[in-house]
Parts: structure tokens; C-alpha cells; sequence
């Protein structure tokens, strides 16, 4: 069996569930109107402080829109353990790894081409609404801000999806990860003594790609490394799942 059908097969699982289309729906509206919102509402206030970055005002949604895209992606894959559908899946295409590689593909893809149109939209409308205090894309770290917002998209789906084929549940990994990600990880940012070690985690190396105009002198690495250090995360998961997968009965 080709790869073709078994993109094929997801993509018609995908569009055949509401759960997964209406998840992948709200973060891309969280991500635009959610942005809109904060700078039409706080964007002169925000402009008024010293560590003002428009970028970081523009973006905030994304703290947001990450939840929604988070459960799509679990879901995808945690969801044939949690249903019991993954023999049948299995049974159509036995070769593991081929199965994986395919829902890999159509959900990071997914991601990726809702994140295409989305990003920059919400590049424009937000730094239009901030007014003579937004950026152009002509401005240093515009375009890395956006770009990195379209990367960020897709690793996360990835990072998400190996990590439910490792743990197999929809309810262990949301339950594990998304407290740590949402809450334990930005909470640890406020303490000192971990600083050093959070800010190389998944979703602060990769906020701080999307979210900063210019370095944080605060930072070990420049924001294009901090989008690299999310890949490296994604990748691990990626292959834990895959070695998950192969290794483990149905």
C-alpha cells in the first residue's frame, strides 16, 4: 500500500468528525479575534509600559488558540485508543509506521494550512488596530514573528500527537500536558531559580520566537534557535510515539 490512500483515509476521518473540524475551526478564530480584542481594547495601555512589544500584545492570543489546536491534535490520534477504532486502522494498514507517518502528515498539514492564512491576517489586523504604535513586516522581527507563528502551528500538532501515542489516551495527555504547558510552565517563569532550565521548554522556546520583536538579552539562544528548539521537541515526541506504536499491542 502506497502512502496516497492512507492520506486520504485520514483526511476523510478528520472531516468526518466534528470534534476534530470545530477544535481546528476555534483556534484559528480564537488566534484572530482573540488578538483583535487585546489590541483594540488594551493596545494603548500596553503601549505605555516599558517593555512594551507590539509583537507580544499582537500575538497574545496564541497562548489561547494553542489549547484548541492542542486538543485537535490529541484527539486525532488518542481518540482511535479512546474509541477503540485503532484495530480497525491498523487492520487496514498494518505496516505501523506507514499509518503513523499519514496522520502525521494530514493533521500537521492541516494545522499548517489553517495557520498559512491565519498568521498573517492577524499580523495586519492587530498591528492596524495598535495604531502608530503597531510594526510593518518591514520591521526587524516582523517576519520572523510571523513565520514562526506559521511553524509554530504545525510542530505543536506534532509535539501533541507523539505525545498521545506514547501515553494512548486523550484523557491522560491532556490531563499531563496541557497543566504543564498552560500553567506549571508559565508559573515557573516567575521563579529565578528555574528560569534556566524553563525557558529551553517546548512552548517558552517557542513563544519566544513568535512573540519578540528583538532578543532577550534574558534568553540563552536568539528567537530563530527558540523555533529550532521546539522542532528538537517535536521530533523526540514524534519518535517516542512512532517507538510507542511499533512496539505495543493495538
Amino acid at each position: 500500500m502506497t502512502l496516497q490512500p492512507v492520506l486520504y483515509s485520514e483526511w476523510t476521518k478528520i472531516r468526518s468528525l466534528r470534534s476534530l473540524v470545530w477544535s481546528l475551526a476555534l483556534a484559528a478564530v480564537m488566534l484572530v479575534g482573540f488578538g483583535a480584542l487585546a489590541c483594540g481594547a488594551y493596545g494603548d495601555a500596553e503601549a505605555a509600559e516599558a517593555d512594551y512589544d507590539p509583537l507580544a500584545v499582537g500575538f497574545w492570543s496564541l497562548n489561547f488558540a494553542q489549547i484548541a489546536l492542542a486538543v485537535f491534535a490529541m484527539l486525532s490520534l488518542g481518540g482511535e485508543y479512546e474509541k477503540g477504532t485503532i484495530t480497525t486502522s491498523l487492520t487496514a494498514v498494518p505496516q505501523r509506521t506507514r499509518f503513523y507517518l499519514g496522520k502525521l502528515l494530514t493533521t500537521a498539514g492541516l494545522s499548517l494550512a489553517v495557520a498559512l492564512p491565519a498568521a498573517p491576517l492577524m499580523f495586519f489586523l492587530t498591528q492596524g488596530l495598535l495604531g502608530e504604535h503597531g510594526v510593518s513586516l518591514g520591521d526587524p522581527g516582523a517576519v520572523r514573528g510571523v513565520i514562526s507563528l506559521i511553524l509554530y502551528f504545525p510542530l505543536l500538532t506534532l509535539l501533541c500527537m507523539g505525545l498521545a501515542a506514547m501515553t494512548r489516551s486523550v484523557a491522560a495527555t491532556l490531563g499531563l500536558f496541557l497543566p504543564f504547558l498552560f500553567l506549571l510552565s508559565p508559573l515557573s517563569m516567575e521563579v529565578p531559580s528555574l528560569w534556566n532550565i524553563t525557558q529551553f521548554l517546548p512552548d517558552r522556546a517557542g513563544l519566544y520566537a513568535v512573540m519578540n520583536l528583538q532578543s532577550d538579552p534574558d534568553v540563552f539562544y536568539s528567537p530563530w534557535l527558540g523555533l529550532l528548539i521546539m522542532a528538537v521537541w517535536a521530533a523526540a515526541a514524534v519518535f517516542g510515539g512512532w517507538h510507542a506504536l511499533r512496539g505495543r499491542d493495538a
